[in-house]
């Protein structure tokens, strides 16, 4: 991943800074620390590669070779019967 921070935006790289000292930080803490508009650094994060992963409202770095998180499973289709009288 060398090289990459020269790509990203300002707030991006401050942003990458975040989660590499903290490991995990909420978009509160991003905006406390200056950043104009958090979900925009995270997404420029995301386009350049550096795997950033979302829990609930907290954002951390992950391992390149951590499995994703499990799909939910989809709702149960139901199909619909007319009432005959």
């Amino acid at each position: 991943m060398e090289g990459r921070p020269q790509e990203l935006s300002d707030d991006a790289r401050r942003a990458l800074d975040l989660l590499r000292h903290d490991g995990v930080v909420s978009v509160a803490a991003l905006r406390s620390a200056g950043i104009a508009q958090p979900a925009q650094a995270l997404y420029a994060l995301q386009l350049a590669g550096w795997p950033v992963r979302r829990n609930g409202s907290s954002w951390r770095l992950v391992d390149r070779l951590e499995p994703p998180p499990p799909r939910p499973v989809p709702a149960p289709r139901v199909r619909r019967v007319s009432r005959e009288d």
